[in-house]
């Protein structure tokens, strides 16, 4: 089992959202949910697993107000192993042509404390974005 993971669909919460990782079957899921923009790094994700192995696609979103997507708001995303970084991210919402959302594969090993933590360029709590992984759980 995965210490930090969430119930099962159809536990105390069947959607899911918070920083911990869900199980449906062999599949696995995990959704940050809607959070605001801050200059100082937030977690979004968080969770250990155990004895298996993950085989996962993370999508991350860059913040967004739908007044004010020409105003090129950017979000960095790092996500760290075992307190070590292993990927490090940007998402915009409208300038340098960059994309809004990233989506990457990734494979978390057994015995991993995983954590994405974001941040933002500007202090404005009316910016939103959030991060999902779905993968595959194998023993």
């Amino acid at each position: 089992m995965i210490s930090g993971a969430g119930n099962p669909v159809g536990g105390a919460n069947p959607a899911g959202i918070g920083t911990s990782l869900n199980f449906v079957g062999d599949h696995c899921y995990a959704i940050s949910g809607e959070f605001s923009a801050s200059t100082t790094e937030q977690t979004m994700l968080k969770f250990k697993t155990s004895g298996l192995y993950v085989i996962a696609t993370l999508t991350m979103t860059a913040p967004i107000r739908f007044a004010d997507l020409g105003n090129g708001q950017t979000r960095g995303f790092k996500l760290s192993f075992n307190g070590e970084v292993v990927g490090m991210y940007k998402a915009e919402s409208a300038q340098e042509d960059m994309p809004a959302d990233v989506e990457v594969s990734i494979l978390i090993p057994p015995f991993t404390d995983v954590e994405l933590v974001c941040r933002d360029t500007n202090d404005a709590s009316t910016f939103t974005g959030t991060a999902n992984l779905t993968g595959r759980v194998y023993n």
